[in-house]
């Protein structure tokens, strides 16, 4: 695979992990599970502490599901 279409997997992994969190976040505070006040206070965007620490997991996980993904296509182009 190229790497342009590693960057386009990863970019769409980065955004699918970071829309399952916030929607996960948002239904768990809905429900009265967390209270996610003190976590606003450093969750505000690129540069804030939390931010920065999260997206950076979620940098790591799509990496690591990229590679599942790559072994998948190549696996699948292999059988043509």
């Amino acid at each position: 695979m190229s790497d342009e279409l590693d960057r386009k997997i990863e970019n769409i992994l980065i955004s699918a992990i970071s829309d399952g969190f916030n929607r996960a976040l948002n239904t768990l505070e809905d429900a009265g599970a967390i209270n996610r006040e003190e976590m606003r206070k450093e969750y505000k965007g690129v540069g804030s502490k939390y931010y920065d620490m999260v997206s950076e997991q979620f940098e790591y996980t799509a990496q690591y599901a990229k590679e599942a993904i790559r072994e998948l296509i190549e696996k699948e182009n292999s059988k043509q």
